[in-house]
């Protein structure tokens, strides 16, 4: 991973016509995401390395599906779209193209009350069914059925939620954070985290873990993919609330 130097990053909200780009970043951010490896029933993990093999393709063009239909959600429910640029060729990243600026992270923040339970018209409009529809009847389960009561305990307290983010380099998370927390009001802030690195991370960040829950116990490993006997322990995810925080 390319080292890149706070002072050559600046974070704004995104333009509409960057929502693609941020589309790419998120998905390549969550190819290795527990959680949504346990939704579209993966049975490989997507390598690190460029593959076009059946499994690889289904799995990113679902994940591209998913990414895509929350930042639209995200969008009509009022709530921000944040990128992290710097200067395309920074440090050899470049990319195609003529554009000055490259995203290399991205959040995604509801306001406090605001959620993502929407009607289906605008669902149909994020282009939600057609990401759901690719993890089919078993993901549908998983997401609706499994994880949201599991936590709608901890979004039914009003945070401000962030729905994603991209740790794409050293000192990004915490560009995008502190951001986060100036476009904030006194309430608190609400995510979820997979991996204990993540959890760490935000603990960091003042977060405190509320509930831990075991997901796909008997089904899949610790990092979402398809098992059995002694490796189907399922993967941890921890919901995390920042109750007093400062920017």
């Amino acid at each position: 991973m390319t080292s890149i130097h706070p002072m050559q990053t600046s974070i704004r909200l995104a333009r509409p016509n960057e929502y693609p780009a941020a589309i790419r970043v998120l998905t390549r951010a969550f190819t290795q995401d527990p959680a949504f490896n346990w939704y579209g029933g993966v049975k490989q993990a997507v390598p690190h390395y460029e593959s076009n093999s059946a499994d690889t393709v289904k799995t990113m063009r679902n994940l591209r599906y998913f990414q895509e239909a929350v930042l639209k959600m995200t969008v009509i429910s009022g709530g921000y779209v944040v990128v992290v640029v710097v200067p395309n060729g920074t440090k050899g990243i470049q990319q195609p193209g003529e554009e000055k600026e490259m995203i290399i992270g991205v959040t995604l923040w509801l306001k406090p009350g605001q959620s993502l339970d929407l009607g289906i018209l605008d669902i149909i409009r994020s282009g939600g069914l057609k990401a759901l529809w690719g993890w089919g009847f078993m993901g549908l389960k998983r997401v609706f059925l499994d994880f949201t009561p599991a936590v709608e305990r901890s979004l039914e307290k009003g945070p401000f939620r962030v729905d994603a983010t991209n740790q794409a380099c050293p000192g990004i998370c915490s560009l995008m954070m502190k951001d986060g927390f100036t476009r904030t009001t006194p309430k608190p802030v609400h995510l979820e985290a997979t991996k204990a690195r993540t959890r760490d991370i935000y603990a960091h960040f003042g977060f405190e873990v509320d509930e831990e829950h075991q997901f796909g116990v008997g089904s899949v490993d610790e990092n979402g993919i398809r098992a059995r006997g002694e490796k189907a322990t399922g993967y941890p995810e921890w919901v995390m609330t920042k109750w007093n925080y400062t920017s």
